[in-house]
């Protein structure tokens, strides 16, 4: 039987049907509750786009004012990173105390963008919560780890909202939003179609990072090893936590993350050569060894010990240039044959090898997001 919506010629056939609920896009609803718990009413209209009243309110424009790729759950999230970059004053007033009409404040803003892109990303929302209107283009320029560097003094910013939202009541709210809309993301995102913004949230890693290459696996990684306490198990390097005794474990089987690395080897060495560069300050020597007496006026006495210095952060025994003609290996030890102890101890692809290369750029190290204490 086909229902007409207009009402039949004798409508009392039909009784009147009361509507006592309605529909909510479950993301709006976990980040209206999401900042609520932190002090903030959400209100709706058209007279701005988003604002807030420096008391407790935050308003957003209604569907029909917001772009296609715009919600009302991004918009309460890019609203309540505004108030985790906001110096204590800010925070009382209208606006966080912004005026976007010029460049005065644009530190302030992209500081936002930084400290959105880092929470968004422990959760693969990175997409999913992007910051829309004219603020895109910056948002898209922003690198892997948006927290990492000194360039922009839009950095300290973020890495001061950072460690605010790390503390409570933030930490429990944001986290739970965050948890919750990746949730929701992970049952629609498969369903999506393909311009829908569900289609952008991208499962993590199960150790927490972003997934890497198609096609590789953390079997043949760089920072995967066998080690115990008790029977050797696989486990993973790059995502140990700063001072912890034990790396997490792994499945081989599993896709990389986004700071996979090929397995290192000797060949490796002349393309690389972080060891003796900027990682390292020194190489101890033997005053009796073999190296000492060849060439004495390397040796270097001091508060240190004896050893080799670096000046300009090159080891003196490193030559450097095209090794065999060849431009991508530039780097090679004049005194292989006689490198003291410590040189021939280090093992290629083992923790000191890794750590050097993080030092000097050549294999990623892990966001200050994942690092920062709190996390």
């Amino acid at each position: 039987m086909r229902l007409l919506r207009s009402a039949p010629r004798d409508a009392t056939m039909i009784p009147e049907r009361r509507i006592t609920h309605r529909y909510e896009d479950p993301s709006d609803a976990v980040w209206v509750a999401c900042a609520a718990r932190l002090g903030y009413r959400i209100a709706r209209g058209d007279d701005v786009y988003a604002g807030f009243d420096g008391g407790d309110t935050i308003t957003v424009a209604t569907g029909a004012e917001l772009d296609p790729d715009d919600s009302l759950a991004q918009i309460i999230f890019h609203e309540l990173c505004h108030a985790l970059v906001a110096s204590d004053d800010a925070r009382r007033q209208p606006d966080w105390g912004l005026d976007n009409t010029g460049e005065r404040d644009l530190v302030q803003e992209h500081a936002c963008h930084r400290l959105q892109a880092a929470l968004a990303d422990r959760h693969g929302l990175r997409a999913f919560m992007a910051a829309t209107t004219q603020w895109r283009p910056h948002w898209d320029a922003l690198p892997a780890d948006p927290l990492a560097g000194d360039h922009d003094p839009a950095i300290a910013l973020a890495r001061a909202g950072w460690t605010r939202s790390r503390q409570s009541p933030w930490r429990e709210a944001l986290d739970d939003a965050l948890t919750a809309t990746a949730a929701v993301a992970a049952a629609v995102a498969s369903a999506a179609q393909h311009d829908s913004l569900w289609s952008t949230y991208k499962p993590l890693h199960p150790l927490g990072s972003r997934v890497g290459p198609e096609g590789v696996h953390c079997s043949n990684c760089a920072w995967r090893f066998r080690a115990g306490p008790g029977y050797p198990v696989d486990r993973c390097r790059q995502h140990r936590d700063p001072g912890a005794a034990v790396a997490p474990r792994i499945d081989p089987g599993w896709p990389a993350c986004e700071r996979y690395e090929p397995p290192l080897s000797d060949a490796s060495c002349a393309a690389c050569g972080a060891c003796c560069r900027e990682a390292f300050h020194l190489v101890p020597v033997g005053v009796r060894s073999a190296l000492a007496k060849a060439r004495p006026e390397w040796v270097v006495r001091d508060a240190h010990g004896a050893h080799l210095p670096r000046p300009g952060g090159y080891c003196v025994a490193l030559e450097r240039g095209p090794g065999g003609g060849l431009p991508e290996a530039p780097y090679r030890c004049s005194v292989y044959d006689l490198r003291p102890r410590s040189c021939r101890d280090f093992t290629v692809g083992e923790d000191a090898c890794l750590l050097a290369r993080q030092r000097v750029g050549l294999s990623a190290s892990p966001p200050l997001s994942a690092t920062t204490s709190g996390a």
